[in-house]
């Protein structure tokens, strides 16, 4: 959901240019300046995830401005005040994290089925925004992982020279359980990935040598699907097995969500804007929100989910074309990195690296040799 303030902001501007080559008048700021509001809250409360265990988090609101090229706005909002009132009476309130960032600190706190629940957002300066009222979807758990090994075609980079090849790999699907109902079941999933980095110039006894990295950026697409008789096999991500990231231990954790078919329209119409060149993607203020202001313009979602959550590990041993792909940078570079003598030096976009396995992870999937 973070790309979700910067896709309006360049779809903002991009409608800007198209327009000022019409009438060559930076017009209309009003109409198109506004508030980006984007959060959700499930079926899971921060002690639920202790308790599976995964890596905890609390629900969070996120308030940004959006505007005109010329204002080059797209800053934080700071200082609102956020509540979530629950239609027995009773309000949480969201304390300001920082960065336009607001949490909900309350870690035994998830939506509850039959209940209604919708914000009431202050900003500092008095104007307010609603969002409409939203209920738990009906809860469906995760259906069953299969691979089949293919070859496809995708983008490979050689020496940074950016290409496209016959890539050896997997495709990953999760096949739906049985529909029972006579209405739809709305599904999203997205992914995030954990792997085992290997400082190479180290002994593979040395406590730096191995560290475990997390990225929920590494299969950047999330999947949709209507579904309704159930049954449907759906590829969530092609795996190329010609990856060093495999060489020592990878995982990718699957969050599944069922949802509102409003919510599920607005995260197919933020997927069509993705899919679309910058400058005639239709503007973001016709995706439909469920959120209302008297003062200001806003985009985004207030959403209420069903989340489930299940992992699964590369299996080397299953698959027939790993051949183990060794990134020999480290041995043969020029200048040898400082994450070539400790795996707690690497980065890579989120990234989070511990040399501590976690309490999750299976050592059965921990190789020490590629």
């Amino acid at each position: 959901m973070k790309f979700l303030t910067k896709l309006i902001f360049l779809l903002l501007v991009a409608t800007t240019l198209v327009s000022c080559v019409e009438d060559f008048e930076f017009d209309g700021i009003s109409k198109r300046e506004g508030i980006v509001v984007e959060g959700l809250i499930s079926n899971q409360s921060y002690n639920d995830l202790l308790a599976l265990p995964l890596s905890t988090r609390h629900f969070t609101i996120k308030i940004s401005n959006v505007g005109e090229v010329e204002n080059e706005r797209n800053e934080p909002v700071l200082g609102a005040k956020i509540e979530l009132h629950q239609d027995n009476g009773v309000v949480y309130d969201y304390a300001e994290i920082g960065n336009g960032e607001y949490g909900l600190f309350y870690e035994n706190f998830k939506a509850e089925k039959g209940r209604n629940y919708h914000l009431e957002i202050t900003l500092a300066d008095g104007r307010s925004i609603t969002s409409e009222m939203q209920t738990l979807p009906r809860e469906m758990g995760i259906g069953s992982f299969s691979t089949v090994e293919q070859t496809k075609l995708d983008y490979e980079n050689v020496l940074g020279e950016v290409g496209i090849a016959e890539q050896e790999g997997i495709s990953f699907n999760v096949t739906t359980l049985t529909n029972d109902s006579s209405d739809p079941v709305y599904y999203k999933w997205d992914l995030s990935i954990t792997w085992i980095f290997s400082a190479d110039l180290l002994e593979d006894n040395h406590p730096l040598k191995f560290c475990w990295a997390t990225s929920q950026n590494y299969f950047k697409e999330y999947q949709l699907l209507k579904d309704e008789d159930g049954n449907i096999r759906n590829e969530l991500f092609f795996l190329k097995t010609r990856n060093s990231r495999l060489n020592h231990g990878f995982s990718v954790l699957v969050r599944q969500m069922t949802m509102s078919p409003g919510y599920h329209f607005f995260w197919s119409e933020v997927q069509k804007q993705l899919d679309q060149s910058e400058l005639f993607a239709s503007p973001p203020y016709n995706i439909r929100s469920n959120l209302s202001s008297d003062d200001v313009a806003v985009y985004g979602y207030f959403g209420v989910v069903n989340e489930d959550f299940k992992r699964w590990y590369f299996d080397k041993s299953k698959i027939n074309n790993y051949g183990g792909w060794v990134d020999d940078h480290c041995e043969f570079g020029p200048r040898w990195a400082a994450y070539c003598f400790d795996c707690r030096e690497w980065t890579y976009d989120d990234d989070q690296v511990t040399p501590y396995a976690p309490k999750w992870w299976d050592l059965l999937f921990f190789d020490i040799r590629p």
